[in-house]
């Protein structure tokens, strides 16, 4: 026989010789494989449910869980649950002044202390920047909501250590109870986290710091506050703004020198719209900028026009508002002097008014401009003072005109030595530092006497005239009255 054996009886491979170990290397490649597709999908699913940065629940999921709460509140008439919508305070000068960085840490350390604040049953969501929202289940009665959201303040007043030092901040809280009554339909979370919301807008609107719960009517408020936005896009185009002027007289000569124009709007249907319930959703909305622009050419036109029709050995000279996104404009001083022109008016027959806020918000920037709109011939008055937050040692460094005393401390001067000190104070302060003193809030011939002994230039009031229509005040200026 011969040795040598033929292909058909050749000796197996490896492989062929053990076909059981093969399938076990390709059933434990294939496990391995559907296992790291397993581990994909669940990342997949973390990143659609998850906040990246904080690792909390995000609006989907969140909403999702309070989904699960209103059903089993509408199954269960004796399960209570709260909704807490929360925002940081002062968040955006964190992240302004000292970078997103820090400001990511303080995200992150703040959604810890809200875990810190809550059991685990409950759900803490970051649904975006540094808004928060909270579900509270399980209640035993309505005051636990305003327990923890106390909790929550107090935690997140505490300061917070980033690279860049100690930062302090807080928040504001909006809590709406499922007490309060659970609407029908489908989206009855979502109207839950909005009326949560509107709750923390209150209190935002009521100092910060704070918690506010939900009522009716606050959503009444709130939705006429919407209302009054829109109707606010379209008043300027359609002429529903006048300006009303009110007089400022010089103490020296008890003659009108100069008007001030005040903004007021004729709404088609609720009437006249107070200035405080408007111009700050102008500022929310951006639409002060455009309506500001409108005041100032409209003001400078009419006053142009007087000064033609009652001419005086000093023109008379109007005073204008300014807020603070105005002033934050890059091309403010541009804008401003080509508006100036088209009105007609001389630019030094024009005052600008800024608020205490402009004036040590951004000293270096400010400083700049004043001197820009100084090269124009513009002058500046500081408005308010004394109800915001002035630094003493920036005032005599800002080219200002004038100080405005507020009407608050005018009224109380005959109260006592000490209300009357102070407006001597300001008076000697604005003296120091060579510039003018106008009184505002001025009613009563008393007053009128008090401050031309404490030497004040000039003052305005209802004394003299309350803001009236452009008519009125073309009488008034006819007549020349002296006080």
């Amino acid at each position: 026989m011969s040795d040598t054996t033929s292909p058909s009886q050749a000796v197996p491979s490896q492989r062929d010789a053990c076909p059981d170990v093969a399938s076990t290397a390709d059933a434990s490649a294939l496990r391995a494989a559907l296992a790291e597709c397993q581990r994909e999908q669940e990342e997949l699913r973390r990143h659609a449910t998850r906040d990246v940065l904080t690792g909390l629940p995000n609006r989907v999921l969140f909403l999702d869980r309070l989904a699960h709460a209103v059903e089993r509140a509408r199954r269960h008439k004796d399960f209570r649950f709260a909704v807490l919508s929360l925002d940081l305070d002062r968040f955006k000068a964190v992240n302004d002044s000292l970078g997103m960085r820090v400001g990511d840490e303080l995200l992150v350390t703040n959604a810890r202390r809200l875990e810190h604040c809550v059991r685990t049953e409950d759900t803490v969501a970051r649904l975006s920047g540094d808004e928060y929202a909270i579900l509270l289940e399980s209640l035993a009665d309505d005051a636990d909501a305003g327990r923890v959201a106390e909790r929550m303040l107090r935690s997140l007043g505490e300061p917070v250590p980033t690279r860049e030092g100690e930062v302090f901040t807080g928040a504001s809280i909006g809590i709406v109870l499922s007490s309060s009554g659970l609407e029908a339909g489908e989206d009855a979370n979502v109207r839950l986290l909005q009326q949560a919301s509107v709750a923390m807008s209150r209190a935002k609107a009521a100092g910060r710091g704070r918690y506010e719960m939900f009522d009716r009517a606050m959503q009444a408020r709130a939705v006429a506050r919407l209302r009054m936005k829109t109707d606010l896009r379209v008043a300027l185009e359609r002429g529903e703004f006048e300006l009303y002027y009110q007089p400022l007289v010089a103490l020296n000569s008890g003659r009108v020198t100069e008007l001030e124009a005040l903004l007021r709007w004729n709404h088609p249907t609720r009437g006249v719209v107070a200035p405080l319930d408007f111009i700050p959703l102008a500022e929310e909305t951006g639409l002060i900028i455009p309506i500001g622009s409108w005041v100032l050419a409209e003001a400078g036109r009419q006053v142009r026009e007087w000064q033609r029709r009652h001419p005086r050995e000093e023109p008379l000279t109007l005073s204008v508002n300014l807020s603070v996104k105005q002033f934050a404009q890059a091309d403010f001083v541009a804008h401003m002097a080509a508006i100036v022109r088209q009105s007609g008016l001389d630019p030094r027959c024009l005052k600008l008014e800024i608020t205490e806020s402009i004036a040590i918000d951004d000293p270096e920037r400010t400083r700049g401009m004043l001197d820009e709109l100084r090269l124009l011939g513009v002058r500046m008055y500081l408005d308010d003072f004394g109800t915001g937050y002035s630094s003493l040692g920036q005032l005599h460094r800002l080219s200002l005109d004038a100080i405005k005393i507020d009407r608050s401390f005018v009224m109380r001067m005959s109260e006592g030595p000490m209300h009357w000190q102070l407006v001597r104070t300001v008076r000697d302060l604005a003296r120091n530092i060579g510039v003018n003193v106008i009184a505002e809030g001025v009613e009563t011939t008393e007053q009128l006497e008090e401050l031309r002994l404490l030497g004040c230039e000039s003052a305005q009031g209802y004394l003299f005239s309350r803001p009236v229509p452009a008519g009125e005040m073309e009488r008034l200026l006819a007549k020349n009255p002296q006080w």
